[in-house]
């Protein structure tokens, strides 16, 4: 975060006294009020001269700015600016920033979806913690009619602290930047008006959904603080693998396995899709392992056209063929001309044999 130069976005000096800073500000902030430029930048810009003046108008920000503009360290300075955002509204109104409703924050999950879940769309109960309005104090975060207040020890009424290696001040960590403490505070929400807890919601998954695609859940995100509307639950579409089918892009691929016979022949074979439908797919032949069959539709569904199945056939040996089988194989290689097969039983089974015929 590059360091901004207060001084020349007022238009003054270093040395500039804080009437002049005062006076700058002034006419810049008349020149560039929104209400009467039409400039679209006037907004932005009507922002970051408050924001300017709000720094060099207040020794204490002022002082420890510039030793921050002098040495250039943005690390320092992205925390000074983390420190001024949490007052940068009290300028912006005018007065001091009063409690008031606050938007709950938004929560981000995965969700994971089987292909079938995800192409055909399906409904899911999402399980998950939220900050919601605490039961005892309904929100208010003290018991009573009532708020009773005492100072806060730690930054003595003034809701900023030194602490860290920052040497500027941040918000109180102990009353929150309030500058009090609550003495009737709610013993369940320790004060926060908010407890977490599991809460349950039915999403609609629509078909086509695809690994990456964000699906927003409106409010039922974390439950607003002081009666402000709540915010949003994203879920990040994760899909889990396939014990069949492999999804590239709108692509479902699958291996078929086929027999020696059917590869050698040609004929038809039968292949469910991701839906459960079986195709008969037709095999012309003299089919080679490893060689692939591409059906257009029939793929992952999507908001356009679906993709295609790709079928990549695989060779079937058997691990244990029957005597039957290895007396017709036998007959085939010998026809083929085949001189690497043993035509023969194994020496091993020979032994075998004489043992039992001795026994």
């Amino acid at each position: 975060m590059a360091v901004k130069n207060y001084y020349e976005i007022l238009g003054v000096s270093k040395s500039a006294t804080k009437d002049e800073i005062k006076r700058a500000y002034r006419r810049l902030a008349k020149e560039w009020h929104p209400d009467v430029n039409p400039d679209p930048r006037a907004e932005e810009q009507f922002k970051l001269i408050n924001e300017a003046y709000h720094v060099l108008s207040d020794d204490e920000k002022r002082a420890q700015y510039d030793r921050i503009l002098e040495s250039g360290d943005e690390r320092k300075y992205r925390d000074f600016m983390e420190y001024i955002q949490e007052f940068l509204q009290e300028v912006w109104k005018g007065i001091r920033r009063k409690p008031g409703p606050r938007k709950g924050e938004d929560i981000r999950l995965r969700l994971e979806l089987s292909l079938e879940e995800a192409a055909f769309g399906c409904e899911k109960s999402i399980e998950y913690e939220r900050w919601v309005d605490c039961p005892q104090c309904e929100g208010k975060g003290y018991l009573g009619e009532s708020i009773e207040k005492e100072t806060c020890h730690a930054c003595e009424g003034t809701g900023r602290r030194v602490s860290g290696i920052f040497d500027f001040p941040r918000p109180c960590s102990v009353c929150r930047g309030r500058g009090y403490l609550i003495k009737n505070s709610c013993s369940l929400c320790a004060g926060r008006g908010r407890v977490a807890r599991l809460s349950t919601v039915k999403v609609s998954i629509p078909p086509g959904t695809d690994e990456g695609d964000v699906l927003k859940v409106k409010g039922f995100g974390h439950t607003g603080e002081r009666g402000g509307e709540p915010g949003d639950l994203y879920l990040r579409v994760v899909l889990k693998p396939h014990p069949v089918f492999r999804k590239i892009g709108k692509d479902l691929h699958r291996e078929v396995f086929i027999s020696f016979p059917l590869a050698v022949l040609g004929g038809v074979v039968k292949v469910k899709t991701l839906s459960g439908e079986e195709l008969e797919v037709f095999l012309q032949p003299g089919v080679e392992c490893g060689s692939t069959k591409t059906i257009p539709g029939m793929g992952f569904p999507s908001s356009g056209s679906a993709g295609n199945l790709v079928l990549t056939f695989r060779i079937e040996v058997p691990k244990d063929p029957s005597g039957k089988i290895k007396k017709l194989l036998m007959k085939l290689a010998k026809e083929l001309g085949e001189k690497g097969v043993d035509t023969e039983p194994h020496l091993m089974e020979k032994i075998r044999r004489a043992i039992q015929s001795v026994l």
